[in-house]
């Protein structure tokens, strides 16, 4: 490996120095620096004050797990530096300043910076500066150190977990002792079930359910308590109308507009009230996608029915059976016959025979062909099967219905009654 090169780009990404040296911290130790800028100074402590400052604070414990950042000079300032190792070498990066306010453990110097010098330090953000110390550190590492490893060890505002435990013991005692529970699960998972199926008769119900539970306590501060269970509540309820079929990135942009308007108010009422009207404007989107998917669902189910209807007037003059349309259609044979039926409130195989009766009807009334040879061309297996299906839907026998409606017929009965009224 390049180690070099890697002191350089880091130099180059943060514009500042690189000191490297082998060996633990001693007076004469005598770093390599590596550094293109000529405008920058660092000179306003010692390497031999570092290295003391670096004992005295660690306590010679300082562990190659975790890079140590401090802060130099004065508060009004302050510059920062990385000291870690990295393979075989050890190193110092800095100084750089950060673009937003950072307490750290460790500070060294309270000498002044000139106005000039400190402009001339790069502005970083902290989360940057941290990437590229952890280049540094994990291109030599095995186990992976991470951003949250370089807060937790060097910054002063984090909450160790013995003071998460000791408030929770001391909260649970309190509702205890009270008798406050939260309000039940139960109730929360219908609120956002309700968001998610778009339901907003479910919504209203869930909503207005009675408890002796409280909201959680999420500041003491009563309209910031509010506020942030609003949060909360516009978060949860983002996820459960993604979840109901809202797009992502409208249902995340929603989340930040709701959450800017509860922001902006002050009326502890008028929040509780923007909450529940937010809910529901989730619930009347995901309603209304819910319907349209139904209106297509149905539209592509119609186009189906309407391509059985088209194959069977195509092939009315041959046996037709539903396996074949149904393969014709690249469909199951069973969700097609229950598709027809609900959109056509009759079997598939009766629409077949009822289209069958009806040119049976027009044969019998305008052509010259005898029963066995319609039997023969509408695909039925004889002259008495065609009659049973005919009388079922018509009530009427081929012979009776040719001899009311057959066209000779109906010419010799009016050239009858023109005699008769002679």
């Amino acid at each position: 490996m390049n180690i070099d090169y890697l002191a350089w780009h880091v130099s180059h990404e943060l514009h500042t120095f690189v000191r490297r040296w082998s060996g633990e911290l001693k007076p004469d130790n005598k770093p390599e620096i590596f550094c293109a800028r000529k405008d920058l100074k660092d000179d306003y402590f010692s390497f031999s004050e570092f290295e003391d400052y670096m004992n005295q604070c660690l306590a010679g414990k300082f562990v190659s797990a975790c890079p140590v950042v401090f802060s130099a000079g004065l508060k009004e300032n302050q510059v920062a530096y990385a000291y870690l190792q990295a393979g075989d070498f050890y190193y110092l990066v800095g100084p750089v300043r950060f673009d937003s306010k950072v307490r750290l453990y460790y500070h060294i110097g309270e000498f002044e910076i000139p106005k000039s010098d400190f402009n001339a330090v790069f502005s970083s953000e902290f989360y940057f500066f941290c990437s590229n110390i952890l280049l540094m550190c994990n291109l030599f590492r095995k186990e992976i150190l991470t951003r949250d490893d370089i807060v937790y060890e060097n910054c002063e505002e984090q909450i160790r977990d013995s003071e998460i435990m000791e408030e929770y013991s001391a909260l649970i005692f309190e509702r205890q002792e009270l008798e406050e529970p939260h309000n039940p699960y139960e109730q929360e998972i219908r609120e956002l079930t309700s968001i998610e199926l778009g339901d907003i008769e479910m919504l209203k119900k869930s909503i207005g359910e009675d408890y002796l539970g409280k909201t959680g306590v999420l500041s003491k501060d009563e309209l910031r308590n509010t506020k942030n269970l609003g949060i909360v509540v516009m978060t949860l309820a983002s996820r459960a109308a993604i979840r109901g079929g809202l797009m992502p990135e409208i249902s995340y942009s929603m989340s930040d507009v709701f959450i800017q308007k509860i922001e902006e108010m002050t009326d502890i009422v008028a929040i509780y009230t923007a909450i529940r009207q937010f809910e529901m404007e989730y619930a009347k989107l995901v309603a209304e996608i819910r319907k349209q998917d139904e209106k297509k669902s149905k539209e592509k189910q119609s186009i189906w029915v309407e391509a059985s209807k088209e194959y069977i007037f195509k092939h009315l003059h041959e046996k037709i059976r539903v396996q074949e349309i149904a393969d014709y259609l690249h469909l199951n044979s069973s969700y097609l016959s229950e598709l027809f039926k609900q959109q056509e409130s009759m079997t598939l195989t009766d629409f077949i025979l009822q289209e069958k009766v009806k040119l049976t009807k027009n044969l019998l009334t305008y052509s010259p062909y005898s029963y066995i040879e319609i039997a023969t061309y509408l695909g039925f297996s004889s002259q008495s099967h065609l009659g049973k299906v005919f009388k079922k839907y018509t009530d009427m026998t081929l012979r009776q219905y040719r001899e009311r409606y057959g066209r000779e017929q109906i010419q010799e009965r009016r050239k009858a009654e023109l005699i008769s009224n002679e």
